[in-house]
């Protein structure tokens, strides 16, 4: 792909084709070493007259928020009809790509996975956003740190804005909060998408396959082995009623704080976790001087980079579109 957008921008790759935008990988021609960067171009499968707004506010979110685990907005522009947005470019793999049905995250990885996003998810509403599309494929772990990044804004609501109206739904099933698939998405809805991507990881099994009981919770507790305690924070999280469900992330983090810190059982994690870190060290050098190599060349293949938007469903109609 030899593409350059408004002489600037030279296409490399699609990362993402969402319900209403395409996601590139390309190379900012006017820095110095052209440095890659994440290039956003609205195209709605279906023309609706909020799909603007929602880009345009996306573009507003992000240009706000100054967090080293979110994506940072470089600028917006139109080129030849067409709406652009051009972001930081994450390098690292999202955590789809470390789901395995049937295979079940430690205790101790969970808990540690669920500290550091709540801190990020607490700064994002603390600017009174909401994401509204929390989920593995939106969270990347970086390689040259580990460190999680949440990414796709493209479905977040701005509470001191009015733009959008609550007839439009966004967000992925089996993540999203009831209240969210009615249109009235609330802090706790991030909470309970978030408590259910950690039941993923501790099931091995999507959200979606869960059964669920006469009062439509998620039936999961049978499935993995944790302590009692972690069990009771997650069923918290996700509660149907939101009147149920923790109001706030620091709620969630001060009762997982009389968690500790590793399962006391854990210690073949940490011989993993050893493992790893010399594997993935040799992998990031490997990995690094092949984007040099093929961004020079103009070229990407690696399909192991991710940085996308994923398909966010807007009811239009009655119906639900991806």
């Amino acid at each position: 792909m030899n593409i350059i957008v408004d002489g600037r921008y030279q296409i490399i790759k699609r990362l993402g084709k969402g319900g209403f935008a395409h996601t590139y990988l390309a190379k900012n021609l006017t820095a110095p070493g052209a440095p890659p960067c994440v290039v956003k171009q609205l195209r709605p499968k279906v023309e609706h007259p909020r799909m603007l707004q929602l880009f345009n506010l996306e573009a507003a979110t992000l240009n706000r928020f100054k967090h080293s685990q979110i994506p940072q907005m470089v600028e917006c522009f139109e080129h030849q009809g067409d709406q652009f947005m051009v972001q930081d470019f994450v390098a690292g793999d999202d955590l789809s790509k470390e789901f395995t049905i049937g295979h079940q995250w430690s205790e101790a990885k969970v808990v540690r996975f669920l500290r550091e996003m709540l801190q990020v998810l607490g700064y994002v509403h603390q600017q009174q956003a909401i994401h509204r599309d929390i989920k593995p494929a939106n969270i990347i772990r970086r390689w040259d740190n580990g460190q999680l990044c949440l990414i796709d804004f493209g479905a977040v609501q701005d509470l001191d804005s009015d733009s959008l109206a609550p007839t439009i739904v966004v967000g992925t099933p089996g993540y999203h909060a009831p209240e969210q698939a009615e249109g009235n998405a609330t802090f706790s809805s991030d909470i309970y998408a978030l408590g259910m991507t950690a039941i993923q990881f501790l099931t091995g099994h999507y959200p979606l396959h869960l059964p669920k009981d006469e009062a439509q919770e998620v039936i999961w507790r049978d499935l993995t082995s944790i302590s009692d305690r972690l069990a009771a924070i997650l069923e918290r999280m996700t509660r149907v009623d939101e009147i149920c469900r923790y109001e706030s992330t620091l709620a969630v983090l001060a009762d997982l704080e009389t968690l500790p810190l590793e399962a006391p059982d854990d210690r073949q994690m940490w011989s993993d976790r050893f493992l790893a870190a010399e594997s993935s060290h040799q992998q990031l050098t490997s990995k690094i001087m092949a984007i040099a190599v093929l961004l020079g060349m103009g070229l990407f293949s690696t399909a192991g980079i991710v940085n996308r938007v994923q398909s966010v469903p807007v009811n239009v109609g009655g119906e639900i579109m991806r």
